[in-house]
């Protein structure tokens, strides 16, 4: 994991202070930024809700608010009230499960991409871009071999 880290690394790919260029983290770090912080209220019931289905079906806020018992819009306004958004929660549940599925469970990105209910393997990538800097491959050939 070194070695490749080191190579990567070496092709300059390694944030020098350069806008755009991404900054390749530890392990460690990526978990810490991929951890679900703690959410209390209806943010608590929806991180719950995203757990249970997540892997298994439907991700959308329409799902979600159905299995609350709430409207879209009535859970819109309560997560409004917490200073949150049904966006933001999803999104840090799947990047928790992103890492997970792509190092712990060896998934392909294909898989990873429809476990975690994204449009298509490209959305799956630009998101996983924006949480890391890194492709889904090239995270996983960093990190394969750390757990």
């Amino acid at each position: 994991m070194i070695q490749l880290q080191r190579n990567y690394n070496a092709g300059n790919n390694l944030n020098d202070g350069e806008p755009g260029q991404p900054y390749v983290r530890s392990y460690e770090e990526y978990l810490s930024l991929a951890s679900i912080p703690h959410c209390d209220g209806v943010s608590a019931r929806v991180v719950n809700a995203l757990h249970l289905r997540v892997g298994h079906t439907d991700l959308s806020i329409e799902q979600i608010a159905s299995d609350l018992n709430l409207t879209k819009r009535t859970l819109q306004r309560r997560l409004q009230s917490q200073n949150t958004n049904f966006a933001q929660l999803r999104d840090d549940l799947r990047f928790h499960y992103a890492i997970k599925y792509l190092i712990n469970e060896n998934m392909s990105v294909d898989l990873v991409s429809r476990a975690l209910d994204f449009s298509d393997r490209t959305s799956f990538t630009n998101a996983f871009k924006r949480w890391t800097g890194l492709s889904p491959s090239t995270f996983r050939k960093l990190f394969r071999d750390y757990v």
